[in-house]
């Protein structure tokens, strides 16, 4: 899942990368210094936003974000809900939160801006329905945090193998 904002600040950071050796051709020492910093600042921007998203894996979430970079394990998540806060002047940010048996985690690369202070956005919505779906999804399958275990039953070796087939057998046959 990616943001529309992960191509407008990839465009940015390459503009900025770019303008870096303008300022560096055939100018003082400060166009050199001012030059290596936009495009290394410039780069790393673009790398970073190219990189932004969430990926959901069998292990859990991998958020990646311009700033940081973080592994939720499906196991440690108790609920996934969208989450608004205020933001600027007039607008609210509203991103999916995932709260974890010890605090949250907030996944801010997928995060839009809104004017309407009550209503989530479709995006948004359809973006934690999937994450709820896929923590659904774990809870059937996994052992440790959802699904119940399954009785094992208790084979005789071979001989108890080959014992229940001629018993299915006999039982087809009669």
């Amino acid at each position: 899942m990616h943001t529309r904002w992960r191509w407008v600040l990839f465009g940015i950071g390459g503009a900025v990368a770019a303008a870096g050796p303008v300022a560096m051709a055939d100018g003082p020492w400060y166009g050199y210094v001012f030059g290596g910093l936009w495009s290394l600042m410039g780069g790393t921007v673009a790398w970073r936003s190219f990189r932004m998203g969430t990926k959901l894996t069998a292990e859990g979430i991998a958020s990646s974000s311009l700033d940081r970079q973080v592994t939720i394990e499906w196991c440690d998540v108790q609920a996934i809900e969208p989450h608004r806060r205020r933001n600027l002047i007039f607008f609210h940010t509203i991103a999916p939160i995932v709260r974890l048996r010890h605090g949250k985690e907030t996944l801010t690369e997928l995060s839009l801006l809104s004017i309407k202070k009550d209503v989530v956005p479709r995006r948004t919505g359809r973006q934690v329905a999937a994450l709820q779906n896929a923590l659904r999804h774990h809870r059937a399958n996994c052992a440790v945090c959802g699904a119940p275990q399954k009785v094992l039953t208790t084979s005789h070796g071979i001989l108890g193998r080959l014992w229940s087939r001629l018993r299915s057998r006999h039982r087809a046959n009669s």
